[in-house]
């Protein structure tokens, strides 16, 4: 047999035992609970987005080339470097001289012929105000051939692709 004390304890031949809880503590453990799991969860997908997303700038969008950065370097190297090369023109190889960039644009600058008049030097003002006879025009002076640099691939498989 049992007896209830006043602070809501049994007692019984085994010992005492105890009462229900009040219902104010069991709803304040259970909310605190909640709360601290939510954040939980949440602080935990934040931390799994950004790992996510710091994954695929790694790996998709930032990936390393090395292969291209290698052809890049030495077509840079090209540009700036002095040398001959031969092109198979129509069946017959042309042996053509590659310059510097820079001393291309020095040539060009220095040379007037090396030059291509602006479009509006292509029309003669004179013909365009007096529609007269038609008269036998001499042609337009061609430009000089300008050698412009071709990068020749370094290996026979990128000339393939």
């Amino acid at each position: 047999m049992s007896t209830a004390s006043q602070n809501n304890e049994f007692e019984t031949s085994t010992g005492v035992l105890w009462d229900d809880p009040e219902a104010g503590q069991t709803w304040l453990v259970s909310l605190i609970g909640i709360i601290i799991l939510t954040a939980v969860v949440i602080a935990l997908s934040v931390m799994y987005f950004k790992t996510e997303q710091t994954e695929v700038d790694l790996k998709v969008i930032e990936p390393q080339y090395t292969a291209l950065e290698d052809l890049k370097l030495k077509q840079m190297e090209l540009l700036g470097s002095s040398g001959s090369y031969s092109l198979d023109i129509a069946g017959k190889p042309v042996e053509r001289q590659r310059i510097p960039v820079a001393e291309a644009i020095k040539l060009v600058a220095q040379n007037s012929a090396l030059t291509v008049p602006p479009a509006s030097a292509s029309k003669p003002r004179a013909a365009a105000s007096a529609p007269a006879a038609p008269a036998a025009a001499a042609p337009a002076p061609k430009p000089a051939a300008v050698a412009v640099p071709v990068i020749a691939p370094a290996d026979a498989a990128t000339a393939q692709k």
